[in-house]
C-alpha cells in the first residue's frame, strides 16, 4: 500500500465511532469525534480507501512461543495451535484468523494469534471497508507496559514487550476498578504460564479529555493494585500498521469478488472494443452474457444475505471459544475456585497432592486426616462448582500414613468431553 495514498480510517472510539483521514507519511486527522456506537449508522463516509479497526472485544487474541525464526513457518504454526487448543474457524465465514510477530529472542519467536469473533448483525459500515485490522495495532504502544483506553463505552488493555503489541482483552463494566485488576493480573498469569513473560515497566491510562476520563485518584488507586508505575497521558493519533492485517469476514469477502468481477467484466469490454470495434454484434452478445452472469451472481448473494442476515454472516462456532474467554475454567481460577472451598481450620489436615486443570478438565488428587473432612470436601466441590459434573469420589485408607486419600473429577457441563 502506497503511504501517500489518502487513507479514510474507521476507529472505535471512547464513546462511538471516530472517522480520521491522512496518510502514513503526513499523519491523520479526525473528521468525525463521538460518532454513533454501531458503524452500521454511520453515514457520509469518504470515498476512496477505507480501513476499519475491529474493537477489542469482538477479537480473541492466543499468544504462543515458537522455537523458530522462520517467518514463512508462522501461518502453519499458528494454525496448529488453534487447532490444538480446540479454536476451529468456518472456512466459509471468511478470513477470521490472522497471526502477527510479537517479538524474537535466542532463536525462538513470540507470535499473536488473533481470532476474530462474529460480529452481529449491523455492525457494519454500509460502504463495504478494503482492509481490515484490530484497533490496537493502529497506536504506538510502549516498550514494556499494560496499556489501558476506553473503547465504546467499556475500557480495554492491552499488553506490549519490546513495543510490540502481545495480548488484548476487554474488561468488564466501564470502570477501572477491583474486575479490572483482576482480569490484567490473570493475562498477566496465563501469558507467564504460555512462556511468554513480560517485565512490565509501568502501566499507561490514555486519557481523552472527556467526563469519562477516570480521576487521577481512580488511576493511582490502579497503579498501587497493578504494583507498578503508572501514568495518564492523551490517547495519540492512529498510525498505520506497517503490514495491514489479512483478516476480511465474509459478507464483505463476497462483495470485494463481486466487484473485482465487475472491473475485470468491464475491461474485458473496453479491450474488445479496442480491438473488435467493427464487431459491434459480437461485442453485444459477450455483454449480454457477461451481464446475465453478473445478475446471476448477484442473486446468489441476495439469497446468501437472506440466509445468513439472522446470524450476520460470521462464525458461528464462538461458543467453542467460551472456555478461553471465561475465565472461570482458566487453570489459576479453577485451582483458586478448588482451594477456596477448604475451610481454614482444616488446612493442615486436608491437602492437595495433584491438581490438573484445563479447560474442560479438573483433577483433584489429595489426602485428609478424617475421612468426614474428605467427604465434606467433595460436596462443597458439587455445591460450588457446579458447572462441572463431578464423578463419584474414590476415597480410600492408606494404612502407611494413617491418612485417607482422596480422588475428584469433574469435567464441565456442556464439554465436548463430556458429549
Amino acid at each position: 500500500m502506497s503511504s501517500k495514498t489518502e487513507n479514510t480510517l474507521l476507529i472505535p472510539g471512547p464513546e462511538g465511532w471516530e472517522i480520521w483521514q491522512g496518510t502514513r507519511e503526513q499523519g491523520f486527522r479526525r473528521t468525525l469525534e463521538n460518532g454513533p456506537a454501531q458503524a452500521s449508522d454511520l453515514d457520509k463516509i469518504p470515498k476512496g480507501r477505507l480501513i476499519m479497526g475491529f474493537p477489542v472485544r469482538e477479537a480473541l487474541a492466543v499468544p504462543f512461543k515458537v522455537q523458530t525464526e522462520d517467518v514463512s513457518m508462522y501461518d502453519d504454526l499458528a494454525a496448529m495451535h488453534l487447532e490444538k487448543i480446540g479454536v476451529r474457524p468456518d472456512l466459509g465465514a471468511g478470513r477470521l484468523t490472522d497471526v502477527f510477530p510479537a517479538g524474537r529472542e535466542d532463536g525462538q519467536s513470540t507470535l499473536l494469534n488473533v481470532v476474530l469473533a462474529a460480529p452481529e448483525e449491523g455492525t457494519m459500515p454500509s460502504s463495504a471497508p478494503n482492509m481490515f485490522d484490530i484497533s490496537p495495532r493502529f497506536f504506538p504502544l510502549p516498550g514494556n507496559a499494560v496499556t489501558l483506553w476506553r473503547e465504546l463505552g467499556r475500557w480495554v488493555f492491552a499488553v506490549s514487550s519490546g513495543g510490540h503489541l502481545t495480548y488484548f482483552q476487554s474488561l468488564p463494566g466501564s470502570s477501572l476498578g477491583a474486575d479490572a485488576v483482576r482480569d490484567i493480573r490473570l493475562a498477566l498469569s496465563q501469558l507467564s504460564i504460555q512462556g511468554v513473560s513480560l517485565e512490565m515497566e509501568n502501566a499507561t491510562v490514555w486519557t481523552t479529555g472527556t467526563s469519562s476520563d477516570p480521576s487521577d485518584e481512580v488511576i493511582q488507586a490502579l497503579g498501587k493494585s497493578l504494583n507498578a508505575e503508572i501514568i495518564a497521558e492523551p490517547k495519540p493519533h492512529p498510525i498505520l500498521p506497517a503490514t495491514l492485517s489479512r483478516l476480511v469476514p465474509a459478507d464483505v469477502r463476497a462483495e470485494q469478488k463481486l466487484k473485482a468481477e465487475r472491473q475485470q467484466r468491464n475491461l474485458m469490454i473496453a479491450a474488445a472494443l479496442l480491438v473488435y470495434l467493427g464487431i459491434i454484434g459480437y461485442l453485444g452478445f459477450g455483454y449480454y452474457k457477461l451481464d446475465k452472469k453478473l445478475a446471476k451472481q448477484e442473486k446468489e448473494l441476495q439469497q446468501i444475505n437472506l440466509a445468513h442476515g439472522d446470524v450476520g454472516l460470521f462464525y458461528t462456532d464462538w461458543n467453542d471459544l467460551s472456555p478461553l474467554v471465561d475465565n472461570r475454567h482458566w487453570p489459576l481460577t479453577a485451582l483458586h475456585r478448588s482451594a477456596e472451598i477448604i475451610p481454614p481450620n482444616q488446612s493442615q489436615s486436608l491437602r492437595f497432592k495433584v491438581f490438573e486443570a484445563n479447560s474442560e478438565r479438573v483433577y483433584i488428587s489429595g489426602e485428609a486426616t478424617e475421612i468426614k473432612h474428605a467427604s465434606a470436601f467433595g460436596e462443597k466441590l458439587k455445591r460450588n462448582m457446579s458447572d462441572y459434573d463431578w464423578k463419584p469420589p474414590v476415597i480410600g485408607s492408606d494404612t502407611k500414613t494413617n491418612r485417607w486419600n482422596f480422588t475428584f473429577e469433574g469435567i464441565l457441563k456442556g464439554s465436548e468431553i463430556e458429549q
